[in-house]
This record gives structure tokens, C-alpha cells and sequence, in this order.
């Protein structure tokens, strides 16, 4: 679809801009880490007989990374994960159905809601880009009230870094938005060190919220445009979409 914006923006060398919004998942939008983590031991420990997750940094990257991270940790070889790749991806599908309540409306972050309502209301285009699996994905989404937030979509599926992630989310906002790629001014809106890093690859005006494992003074020291504690300061985060 076709979208007239309210940001679009004009550069120094009168090239108009649109700025599109795009959102992380886990731990910026909604937080299901405990099932998330139930599903990663169940498949490592089916398939490889681990049974502890070993800490490791896993936020922001795409999903089978993460647990060929948990996986190395605990001391299997690169190269055996990486032969049952597409076994992992299927039990992770099929298993999170069954772990994930039905109702996961308690489990949207504060804010949430109340800001993705003001950008649409303010006609925004807004993006999720997230690590999860489309197949895992698309079920937090749903049984949290919030996939019909999202006209366009990229996930984890096939990807080693999140920069293909976004880079995918921009290929689709071409025809999801009607937009030319290069009148797009991405905005990220993340919780991780990598997903200001991910942004700034694109030149985006990055966004951080500190709804997940990292503080605001982390944050702050990878260099975000902006950081907020949450999402709640709807009108403070609207004006960093809008006017950043």
C-alpha cells in the first residue's frame, strides 16, 4: 500500500525523505524471554543432551545464532550445530506453540500499545525487525494482540546478523509502503547494544529503550540518538520519530 506520511523531511540537497519506523520484538516491544529460554534447553537438550544454558550475550542477534552461541558454550563444535540447522529451526517452531500461554496480553511492555497507536494514528510506517523465527514470531505476535500493529515484517529466518534483517525490512517496505528505498529515513527502536549498532549501519536515527538486560548509562555508551527507560513517554518518543 500507498502511504502519505507526516515525516516526510526534506535533505540539504532537496531529496524528500519518509521516515519509517522500525521495531525490535523481544524485550522493546513485549518479553516472553522465560519461554523463549524453556524452548532454546528443550531442543539443545533433545538434540545434544545439554542441559544448562551457559551465559552468553545473545540480545539482539537472530535466533539461530543464539543457540549455536549456547550450544559452542557448553562446548559442542560450530560445525555440529550448524549440520542440524534446519532441525533446531523446526523444533524451535513447533515446540514454542506448545510452551507459550494463549494469552500473552500481559506480557506487552508498558507503552506499547499506547505509542504504536500514535504512530499509526499519525501516519507512520513502522516495521517489526526482529532475530525471532517467522514461525516463532508471528505466534508471540499473535497471541499478544499485536501482529495487526505490523504491515511488514522481517525475521531471523537464514540470517547470521541483524543488519540482514533490517536490510530485508527495507527491500519490503519498497512494496509494503510504496516507498523508493533511497527516500526512506529509518528510525530503529531497539533494547540492545547491537541493535543501535544494527541501526547505524543504515544511518538510522537509533532509538534505545532499557526494557531488557541493559541499563540507560549502557545504552547511552554505544551512542544512541536517544535513550529511554521504556516506552511510556509516548509524546517524548513521537517527537524523537518526528523531529529526531
Amino acid at each position: 500500500m500507498t502511504i502519505t506520511s507526516n515525516t516526510s523531511t526534506r535533505t540539504i540537497d532537496g531529496q524528500i525523505k519518509t521516515r519509517v519506523v522500525f521495531f525490535d520484538m523481544d524485550h522493546t516491544i513485549v518479553d516472553v524471554s522465560p519461554f523463549h529460554r524453556k524452548n532454546f534447553l528443550y531442543v539443545l537438550n533433545k538434540l545434544f543432551g545439554i542441559t544448562e544454558l551457559i551465559p552468553v550475550v545473545t540480545s539482539g542477534y537472530p535466533m539461530f545464532e543464539v543457540m549455536r552461541r549456547f550450544a559452542v558454550a557448553a562446548g559442542l563444535s560450530e560445525g555440529s550445530v550448524n549440520a542440524k540447522k534446519n532441525e533446531i529451526e523446526r523444533m524451535l517452531v513447533e515446540n514454542i506453540q506448545t510452551i507459550l500461554p494463549q494469552d500473552l496480553n500481559d506480557f506487552v511492555l508498558p507503552g506499547t500499545i499506547k505509542l504504536l497507536e500514535s504512530l499509526h494514528a499519525n501516519k507512520i510506517p513502522v516495521g517489526l525487525t526482529t532475530g525471532s523465527l517467522r514461525g516463532v514470531a508471528s505466534q508471540v505476535l499473535s497471541r499478544a494482540g499485536l501482529l495487526g500493529y505490523f504491515p511488514l515484517t522481517s525475521f531471523g529466518d537464514d540470517c547470521d546478523h541483524r543488519e540482514q534483517i533490517i536490510d530485508r525490512g527495507l527491500e519490503k517496505a519498497t512494496w509494503v509502503y510504496g516507498l523508493a528505498r533511497e527516500s526512506i529515513e529509518l528510525v530503529t527502536i531497539g533494547d540492545a547494544p547491537m541493535d543501535i549498532k544494527a541501526g547505524k549501519a543504515f544511518h538510522a536515527i537509533t532509538i534505545a529503550v532499557a526494557n531488557g538486560v541493559y541499563s540507560q548509562q549502557e545504552l547511552k555508551s554505544h551512542n544512541p540518538n536517544y535513550v529511554f527507560p521504556n516506552l511510556q513517554d509516548t509524546q517524548a518518543i513521537l517527537d524523537a520519530v518526528t523531529l529526531g
